[in-house]
């Protein structure tokens, strides 16, 4: 808030701060908006008991107690404040600042008429009491009335709402206190604000931050255009707060892709832990603190023996690198094997590892030492869930190719897979199939590496980590996302015989990884997902959302296939149940009408056509009928997407 010293409203003192009432201002980063209370302190905190200062909110600026789930036309959510907002204390002396006529006091609303050169102009003010009677001419700086007492059920406190007219008002127009967000597109059938009375317009008042269509231009112009956003019509968010993300406009949107937001968006607890730690110590993990250690060594008591010794990195992308590097230098071979359709990161030597990309539109081709085992998808694989046993077919596939390569004289360093293939259309791997590859991939003395950057720490429900439902150990596992809750952190833990393999002199070091702020964070992710059940959570509310796709499945000829396991599935949209032509296009079109009513999701997979639902862990049922509900409609009133 700044300042300003020239404003004369109220009896005996000028001094005014502009206020932020939307979800980007500060005064709701550790405040419950739905809280009146909590809203109460916040402003006290900056505006005191408005004695020595009062606030001004600007016109068509959101409204955080109004902020609700975006839905278009009728159901749009009006969340614009409509006039000025001053926000004083009650009992005060509300001053006319312009000469003018009390002509009504209907509904609540005083309404002032202003004579002026070209045409009156009329003034409507909300939240005052004892106004000045109907048809007294007042005279500039006369009271008009004093300051409501009543403080409302929203927590904002005693709020005078200050709206202009270029016509008489009707009796509509007194009950108008909010805009919906996309009126701004005609902004000449709204009404005027209180600086149309005083003739000066304080730029501080109107919000320095861009809009978001500003936001995609300047994204466009200053970023390579490879590092696409979601969505053809972004949202320019603002906020987050557990399962919810907010926009610039209050326009709330319940997040079911955010894999990286794990235990919830701005959960305080997090917050709290990134910031101690900070103001103590933050620097590269060479020197020695506790921090260090202690996480490493909650990590490892999430795995299984003989996984045992920790290196952090920073990304998945990092962690699958290192993975690759490790298993290369300790086998002294080059070829690795990979399931088509996956995707292990943007490296250049992951790059060469994930068929999504390479074989993707601009891709380079599978490099000579990738060798692909047929995507193990059970629904439009080459063995489907017809077969008698897919997971031994599919192993059956991967055997064969380890053997070819061992006959060939080039044997395999590595066989690396996700335990449930996330970019490539969140396929559930067929039981059995783990078990063949790896004692196929062991058997040719390769290394078994499970990619757990997506699907760890919880998620499956079952169990913590992904590969365990598979009923296999792997020999380095590889994780990122979850550990830090949108704080940049990831790790590789391996076996104590390949971590003294690696170690050839070739000293291991990475500047950021392990710092004290990122082990804390870590550390209190672990804390939360124990203590609160996160595990237990993801299978049930997982089960719960499910069985409510597969019902929708059997209502809705779009739906080809629903799978998943814990918190991470997906519902492939086809054109023709029969030839399962892809619905590429249907799947965008659907996500977007998606995120116009509230919810986010996006298309995933090999052909783009499978919506991926992998919601921080703190998604409840409440949640998933919600998208339900919503995707229900939509292929009710979309039926072919």
């Amino acid at each position: 808030m700044t300042e300003e010293t020239t404003l004369s409203i109220v009896q005996g003192r000028r001094t005014w701060r502009a206020v932020d009432l939307s979800l980007e201002s500060d005064l709701f980063d550790n405040c419950d908006w739905t809280d009146s209370e909590a809203v109460t302190a916040s402003l006290a905190a900056s505006l005191g008991d408005r004695s020595e200062a009062f606030g001004i909110v600007g016109s068509l600026s959101a409204y955080a107690p109004r902020s609700a789930i975006r839905c278009n036309g009728d159901e749009e959510p009006a969340t614009l404040l409509l006039g000025t907002g001053l926000l004083l204390a009650p009992g005060e002396r509300m001053l006319v600042p312009r000469a003018g006529c009390v002509v009504s006091h209907e509904r609540g609303a005083v309404v002032v008429e202003h004579e002026e050169a070209n045409g009156p102009l009329w003034s409507v003010w909300w939240g005052l009491d004892t106004p000045a009677p109907v048809g007294s001419t007042l005279m500039q700086g006369d009271e008009l009335g004093t300051v409501h007492a009543d403080r409302g059920d929203d927590g904002i406190g005693p709020l005078v709402q200050v709206q202009t007219l270029r016509r008489a008002p009707h009796l509509d127009d007194l009950d108008r206190r909010f805009a919906r967000p996309s009126e701004r597109e005609h902004p000449e059938l709204l009404p005027g604000d209180l600086f149309d009375l005083i003739g000066e317009r304080p730029p501080i008042l109107f919000s320095k931050h861009l809009t978001g269509p500003a936001v995609v231009a300047l994204r466009d112009q200053r970023l390579a255009r490879s590092q696409r956003a979601y969505y053809t019509r972004p949202p320019r968010l603002v906020r987050g707060r557990g399962v919810w993300f907010y926009d610039e406009d209050g326009f709330a949107y319940l997040d079911s892709i955010n894999n990286v937001t794990h235990v919830g968006h701005s959960e305080p607890r997090v917050v709290a832990t990134a910031e101690r730690q900070m103001r103590k110590l933050n620097t590269n993990s060479r020197f020695n603190y506790e921090g260090i250690a202690t996480y490493a060594q909650r990590l490892v008591a999430t795995l299984p023996a003989p996984l045992e010794v920790v290196f952090f990195v920073c990304t998945g992308s990092e962690a699958n690198d290192l993975a690759l590097r490790i298993s290369r230098q300790v086998t002294g071979r080059e070829d690795i094997v990979v399931l088509d359709g996956a995707y292990h990161g943007n490296t250049t030597a992951v790059m060469g590892v994930s068929p999504n990309r390479y074989k993707g539109t601009g891709g380079r081709g599978r490099p000579a030492t990738t060798h692909e085992v047929p995507i193990p998808d059970v629904y439009r694989g080459i063995y489907t869930s017809e077969d008698p046993d897919p997971g031994a077919s599919y192993g059956a596939e991967a055997a064969a190719i380890m053997a070819r390569l061992v006959a060939q004289g080039t044997p395999p360093a590595a066989f690396i897979t996700e335990s449930l293939m996330g970019t490539a259309g969140n396929i559930v791997l067929p039981q059995g199939f783990l078990p063949a590859a790896f004692a196929a991939a062991r058997a040719a003395g390769a290394v078994c590496i499970s990619d757990e950057v997506q699907v760890g720490v919880g998620r499956m429900g079952t169990h913590f980590w992904g590969f365990q439902i598979n009923g296999v150990i792997p020999d380095i596992v590889t994780m990122g996302k979850p550990l830090g809750n949108g704080h940049p952190m990831a790790a590789v833990v391996t076996t104590r015989e390949i971590a003294d393999a690696f170690d050839d002199g070739v000293k291991y070091f990475n500047t950021f990884a392990g710092n004290p702020v990122s082990c804390a964070i870590g550390t209190t992710v672990l804390d939360i997902v124990e203590s609160d059940g996160l595990q237990a959570h993801a299978l049930d509310v997982g089960t719960y959302l499910l069985d409510a796709l597969r019902d929708l499945k059997d209502r809705h000829e779009l739906i080809g296939d629903v799978r998943g396991h814990g918190l991470y599935m997906g519902v492939e949209l086809v054109r023709d149940r029969g030839t399962k032509e892809p619905a590429t296009t249907e799947a965008k079109h659907l996500s977007e009408l998606m995120k116009d009513n509230g919810i986010l999701t996006y298309p995933t997979g090999v052909h783009d056509n499978v919506l991926k639902i992998k919601p921080p862990m703190v998604f409840g049922r409440a949640e998933a009928d919600l998208y339900i509900t919503v995707l229900d409609d939509l292929l009710v009133r979309h039926p072919h997407g």
